[in-house]
């Protein structure tokens, strides 16, 4: 099994970010909020968005590369088909720069593996309602 995150992983247009939006199927936590969307890539596509109210570049830098690798080591074990999108919380914009620079790769990979299971849940019960 390979670990890679390949460029056709990334979610790049303001259209595929805004139909990610859109499909409003999303779960969070105190740390971040992961939003999903069907696709049509039948593979796991992703994205990251950090409020630049958190400075300094440096630190939404580091949160940008560990949602990044949270999502390279987690997405074999997620659904395929979808698009998913992470935005660390607003709250961060009033934590202190330590707090921030303390968040770890195994805090934001098992939030997002548990939001994902979550949001699935949803998805889920919408497509049986439908």
């Amino acid at each position: 099994m390979r670990l890679n995150f390949p460029k056709n992983s990334k979610i790049g247009s303001k259209a595929a970010f805004k139909a990610v939006f859109d499909y409003k199927l999303f779960a969070r936590n105190d740390l971040i909020t992961v939003y999903m969307a069907p696709n049509t890539a039948q593979r796991p596509r992703f994205a990251v968005s950090v409020s630049g109210r958190i400075s300094p570049a440096v630190l939404r830098n580091r949160l940008k590369r560990i949602a990044r690798e949270a999502f390279r080591l987690t997405q074999h074990d997620i659904p395929a088909g979808f698009d998913y999108l992470i935005i660390y919380s607003q709250w961060l914009s009033k934590r202190q720069k330590s707090d921030i620079s303390n968040i770890t790769l195994n805090e934001v990979r098992q939030g997002f593996t548990t939001l994902v299971r979550q949001a699935y849940k949803r998805y889920e019960k919408r497509q049986n309602t439908d």
